[in-house]
C-alpha cells in the first residue's frame, strides 16, 4: 500500500495545531509533574524528552495554562537556530530574538547573554499573572553544550523569579547537572489516541484499526495520523481490511531519523529482517515472543527495511497476501470486512464449496439481517458444500460434539434459513426441542449462540436466552470481530426484551466501536430507534440504511416492529398501527416473541382506531393464536394477561388487569409494570373512568422517571392531550375562519407577530387580538399551547401547510 505523504503530513500539522490539545487527556500524570514544577520554588530546569509528533509542545503548554501560566508564560522556538524567536501562549504574538541565536558548540558560559536574553523577554511578555515560566522548545537533540547554554540560562532566569522548560528529542549527554530533571514523555494509550483521531477525521475508527494505528505508530500521534491518512474510509471503518503500510511516510522518516542513524550495522540487519507483528510488543525495540523475533517500533523497522534494500520477511509479515479462496472469504466474514465481499457471496461458497466457509457465511447473513443467498427459498446452501457445514456454525471445533446435537444443529439451521426467508416457522415445537439439546454443548462459537439467543427469544423463552447468555459467558475469549459483536448483538436483544434500553443502547455503542457499520445493520437500526424511545423520547425516524433491498424478510419485519414499538411509546399511535401490521406481515415470529408484537399492535388499534372500525386485515393480526409455551415467562405473562384485557373490551374496567396488577407471585419487571399501568390507564380514562385511569398514568410516571425510561412520558402525555380533544374540551379547529387559519399555520411554524402582519398584510394589533380570539376558540393559553396541540392533534389544514 503506497503511502500519501501529502495528505498525511497536512493531518500531522493539524495534530500539532489543534489534535494534540486533546491528546494530553491521557496523560493527567505529566499534566501534573510539569504544572508542579511550574509553580515550585526549587531552582530546577525541567527536560520534557519525546519522540517527534509525541505531543511534548502541546502537553507542556497544556499543563502551563491549568496553573494559570497562560498570559505569564513564554515560548522560546527554535532556540538552536540562526531565527529563534518568542511566543506567548495566549495570542501568539510574536519577537525576533536573532541576537542571542546559540552557536552549536558553546566553549564558554560566557558566549551567551543570557541576562540580555532574559530582559528582552521580560519587556516583551509584560506584567501577565500567573508564575513564569520560559518553555524553551525545538532544542532538538540535548548536546553537552546545549545541556551548558540550557543550565546558564536557568541560573539567568532563577534570579529573575522565571522558571526554565526545555522540550528535546534525546539527550546526548553523557551526564546532566543535579538541577536539571527528566521527564519522558511515553506513548498515548488508546483512549487518547482515539480521541484524536476522531477530532482529524470525519470518518469513525473502528476499535480494532485504532490499536493497529496505536501500534504502527507506537502510540505517536503525528504517526498515527499519517498512517490515516493513507487509509480508506472503508479501511478506517473496518469494512475493509488493513494491517499496515508497505513503506514509511515522511513524519516516520523525522521521528525515527536519530534512532535509525545510532543503530550500528548488525541491529539493523535484524530489524530489516524482523517480521512485524500484529500487537503492541513490550520491551526494547527488539523483543522475542513465543520463540520469534518481533519489533516493538514497526515502523523503525520498516525504516531498517528500506535502508536495507530489502523487504525483510514480508510473507511472515503479512500472512493474508498468502491466502486466497476459501480462506480469504472466511476471514472477511470473521473480521467483518464485507465491503471486500463480492456481490453474490453464495457464488463464492459456490466456487470452492467447503463446509467451514458456507457455515461463516450462514452465520454472518442471519447475525446482519443482510441476504446473500441466490435460491430462491434460502433453506440450502449451495450444491457440493455437504450437510456437515451446520456443525461449524454452532462449534468452534466439532469433534467430540455428541451426534444427537448435530443432529439438532442441522434442524435447527435449516429452520432459521427459511424463516430468514420466508418470515414463517412451520414447526416452533421442533425449533424448541432443538434449541434444548443445542444449547447446553461446550464450546460454541459466539455467531451461533446469538443465533440461538434470537430463537428462544423469538419463542418467548427469555428465561433460556438469559441462561444461554450466562452459561457461554466463561467461554473461551473470542477470536474474531464477528464473535464479539454477535455477544453484543445477542445480549442488546435480550435487554431489549426486557425492556432495559440504557443497556440496549450501550451493548450497541460497544460494538459501534469495534465496527462502527453495526449502526448501519437494520436490526441495530431498529434496536436502537426503540431504546432511544423508552429512554428520550426521540421520534423514531422510518427511514431505511443504505442497501435497501438485500435485507431478509425477517430483518425487515423486526425491524418494522421496533420502529412500531418506539411510535406506541412516543404516542404515534397511527404509525404504531401501520408499522406492527407489516411486521406480523413479514415474520410472524419477530425476536421481541409474538405475545408482546401482538399486544402492541392491539393496544395501537385502540388508542387510535374507533369501535367497530377495525378493518379485517388488522383483524386477522389480532388473533392471538400462541401456545403456552409462548407465555410462561413472567413477563411475557404479564404481556399475555394485558392482551387479554384489552380484547375483552367489556366496556368496564377489565378483571383481568386488576388480577394482573396485584396478584404476581414473582413480580414482573419495571418495564412490564410500566406497560400494564399505561395500558389500564388508557383503558380506563377511554371507558369513562377518567379517576381511576389518571392516577394510574401518574403511577406510571413516577416509575417511568425512576427507571430510567422518561420517553414513556411524552407518550402519556399524547394520549390525554387526544382524549381531552375528543371530550369536546378541545380545539374547535374547523371553527377557525380562513384568516386565522393563516394567521394560526404561521405562529406553529414559528413567525413573529410582525412577520404574521408582514404575510397577512395587516397590522401587528390586528394579528395579536385574531390570535387572542383563536387561542379562546380553542380553548387554550397562548402560543405555547398552540404550538403543543398543533404537534398532538393537528388538523389536516395544518398538516397539509
Amino acid at each position: 500500500m503506497a503511502m500519501s505523504t501529502a495528505s498525511s503530513g497536512a493531518r500531522a500539522s493539524r495534530a500539532d495545531s489543534r489534535g494534540r490539545d486533546h491528546v494530553v487527556h491521557g496523560r493527567d500524570r505529566e499534566l501534573r509533574l510539569i504544572g508542579h514544577f511550574a509553580t515550585d520554588l526549587d531552582p530546577t530546569v525541567l527536560v520534557v524528552r519525546g519522540l517527534s509528533g509525541i505531543g511534548k509542545t502541546a502537553t507542556v503548554i497544556r499543563a502551563l495554562k491549568q496553573v494559570g501560566a497562560g498570559s505569564s508564560a513564554v515560548r522560546v522556538v527554535r532556540p538552536c537556530s540562526p531565527r529563534p524567536s518568542a511566543h506567548d501562549l495566549e495570542n501568539n504574538r510574536r519577537i525576533d530574538l536573532s541576537a542571542w541565536s546559540v552557536p552549536d558548540h558553546l566553549e564558554h558560559d560566557t558566549d551567551f547573554d543570557a541576562a540580555g536574553f532574559l530582559r528582552a523577554v521580560s519587556a516583551w511578555a509584560g506584567s501577565g499573572t500567573g508564575p513564569r515560566v520560559l518553555f524553551v522548545d525545538d532544542v532538538g537533540v540535548l548536546t553537552a553544550a546545549r545541556a551548558r547554554w540550557l543550565q546558564h540560562l536557568a541560573d539567568e532566569a532563577y534570579g529573575q523569579d522565571w522558571r526554565v522548560i526545555a522540550a528535546v528529542r534525546s539527550i546526548a549527554a553523557e551526564s546532566l547537572s543535579d538541577d536539571v530533571e527528566v521527564l519522558e514523555l511515553g506513548p498515548l494509550d488508546r483512549g487518547s489516541l482515539r480521541r484524536v483521531l476522531d477530532m482529524e477525521l470525519s470518518v469513525p475508527v473502528a476499535a480494532d484499526v485504532v490499536e493497529q494505528l496505536r501500534w504502527w505508530s507506537a502510540g505517536n500521534p503525528r504517526l498515527a495520523l499519517e498512517l490515516a491518512g493513507s487509509l480508506s474510509g472503508a479501511e478506517l471503518r473496518g469494512d475493509a481490511s488493513w494491517t499496515g503500510p508497505e513503506t514509511a511516510g515522511s513524519a516516520a522518516r523525522r521521528v525515527y531519523r536519530a534512532m535509525l542513524d545510532g543503530l550500528d550495522p548488525a541491529t539493523m540487519t535484524a530489524l530489516a529482517a524482523a517480521p512485524l507483528g500484529a500487537a503492541p510488543l513490550g520491551g526494547a525495540a527488539l523483543a522475542r515472543r513465543d520463540g520469534r523475533t518481533a519489533v516493538r517500533h514497526p515502523l523503525l523497522a520498516l525504516l531498517c527495511r528500506e535502508a536495507r534494500g530489502t523487504d525483510g520477511e514480508s510473507r511472515e509479515a503479512h500472512p493474508e497476501r498468502d491466502v486466497t479462496g476459501a480462506r480469504a472469504t472466511e476471514r472477511i466474514l470473521d473480521g467483518l470486512h464485507l465491503d471486500e465481499l463480492p456481490a453474490r457471496a453464495w457464488a463464492v461458497v459456490a466456487a470452492t464449496p467447503g463446509p467451514r466457509l458456507a457455515a461463516r457465511a450462514v452465520g454472518v447473513s442471519l447475525l446482519t439481517g443482510r441476504t446473500w443467498m441466490d435460491h430462491r427459498d434460502g433453506a440450502l446452501v449451495p450444491d457440493g458444500v455437504g450437510a456437515e457445514w451446520t456443525d461449524h456454525l454452532w462449534w468452534r471445533d466439532p469433534a467430540g460434539v455428541p451426534a444427537e446435537a448435530r443432529a439438532a444443529g442441522a434442524r435447527v439451521a435449516a429452520a432459521l434459513l427459511r424463516l430468514e426467508g420466508t418470515g414463517e416457522l412451520p414447526d416452533p415445537e421442533g425449533l424448541r426441542a432443538g434449541l434444548r439439546l443445542l444449547g447446553p454443548t461446550p464450546g460454541q462459537d459466539w455467531v451461533g449462540v446469538e443465533i440461538q439467543v434470537h430463537a428462544l427469544l423469538m419463542l418467548g423463552d427469555v428465561v433460556g436466552a438469559r441462561s444461554l447468555l450466562a452459561d457461554h459467558s466463561g467461554a473461551a475469549a473470542e477470536s474474531t470481530v464477528a464473535e464479539i459483536v454477535a455477544r453484543d448483538l445477542a445480549a442488546a436483544r435480550v435487554a431489549a426484551f426486557d425492556g432495559r434500553a440504557a443497556d440496549v443502547r450501550a451493548h450497541l455503542a460497544h460494538a459501534a466501536e469495534l465496527r462502527p457499520s453495526v449502526d448501519e445493520w437494520l436490526p441495530a437500526r431498529g434496536l436502537r430507534a426503540a431504546a432511544d424511545a423508552v429512554v428520550d423520547g426521540t421520534l423514531p425516524a422510518s427511514t431505511m440504511p443504505a442497501q435497501a433491498g438485500s435485507w431478509s424478510a425477517r430483518a425487515l419485519g423486526e425491524y418494522a416492529a421496533d420502529l412500531g414499538a418506539a411510535h406506541l411509546v412516543v404516542g404515534q399511535a397511527e404509525g404504531a398501527v401501520a408499522l406492527l401490521t407489516i411486521a406480523l406481515e413479514h415474520c410472524a415470529w419477530p425476536y421481541r416473541g409474538r405475545v408482546q408484537v401482538r399486544c402492541d399492535l392491539v393496544e395501537a388499534v385502540m388508542a387510535s382506531t374507533p369501535p367497530g372500525r377495525v378493518g379485517p386485515r388488522i383483524e386477522r393480526l389480532l388473533e392471538p393464536v400462541v401456545a403456552p409455551e409462548e407465555r410462561s415467562a413472567v413477563d411475557v405473562a404479564a404481556a399475555w394477561s394485558r392482551l387479554q384485557a384489552l380484547l375483552a373490551d367489556d366496556g368496564t374496567p377489565s378483571a383481568a388487569f386488576e388480577a394482573a396488577l396485584h396478584a404476581a407471585p414473582v413480580p414482573m419487571s419495571p418495564w412490564q409494570r410500566v406497560r400494564m399501568l399505561v395500558a389500564y390507564g388508557r383503558y380506563a380514562v377511554t371507558r369513562g373512568a377518567r379517576t381511576t385511569g389518571t392516577a394510574l398514568l401518574d403511577e406510571a410516571r413516577t416509575l417511568v422517571r425512576l427507571a430510567g425510561m422518561a420517553g414513556w412520558l411524552r407518550g402519556i402525555d399524547v394520549f390525554l392531550a387526544e382524549t381531552d380533544a375528543n371530550g369536546g374540551s378541545g380545539p374547535e379547529w374547523e371553527v377557525l375562519g380562513r384568516h386565522e387559519r393563516e394567521m394560526v399555520r404561521l405562529a406553529v411554524h414559528g413567525a413573529t407577530n410582525s412577520q404574521i402582519a408582514q404575510a397577512t398584510f395587516v397590522s401587528e394589533r390586528t394579528v395579536v387580538n385574531r390570535l387572542r380570539q383563536a387561542y379562546t376558540t380553542l380553548g387554550i393559553r397562548d402560543r405555547r399551547d398552540l404550538v403543543r396541540l398543533a404537534e398532538t392533534r393537528p388538523p389536516a389544514w395544518l398538516a397539509g401547510g
